[in-house]
């Protein structure tokens, strides 16, 4: 079960993944947080127009640096982001100190390699190596889940406290 934090998605551009939660959800608290303030000034607006008042945008003041309080979250979510990252075991340790303690982080990223259905090149990480980055930001008890054909799904959870 989760917290009573809210679910924050790290990366959420447009809200792929924030719109839908926060219709589903509407009892719950949803985070949006990106670097791009264009992106969130577009999801604040299709949140105001759809009557979603529990869906809330947030600058990140950096890539690696996310703007809530240490335990807040309940969960953190990144979808298709960890490959764009620069210095992602920053960003995993600084995901792990806004999360409550036991709460999980899920990250869904293309697969490190060539599947039909998938775009050519570009960045991608093994879930290996997305393994080792949640490790060195902190989290534990991490899993990889065979759910998409071409995308790795990771999860893992922060300490317990």
């Amino acid at each position: 079960p989760l917290g009573n934090g809210p679910i924050v998605d790290v990366g959420a551009g447009v809200g792929y993944v924030s719109l839908p939660f926060a219709r589903r959800l509407p009892n719950v608290e949803i985070v949006a947080c990106d670097i791009l303030e264009g992106m969130m000034a577009l999801l604040a607006e299709d949140a105001a127009n759809a009557s979603l008042g529990n869906l809330k945008t947030a600058l990140m003041p950096g890539p690696t640096s996310l703007p809530l309080a240490d335990d807040a979250a309940s969960m953190v979510i990144m979808l298709q982001v960890h490959h764009e990252l620069d210095d992602a075991p920053g960003l995993m340790r600084e995901s792990c100190r806004v999360l409550a303690p036991g709460a999980p982080i899920v990250i869904i990223d293309w697969k490190d390699e060539d599947l039909p259905g998938m775009p050519k090149g570009g960045r991608r990480r093994s879930a290996a190596s997305i393994i080792q980055d949640l490790t060195d930001g902190g989290f534990s008890n991490i899993v990889s889940h065979d759910i998409y054909r071409v995308h790795s799904t990771i999860v893992g959870f922060a300490p317990a406290g």
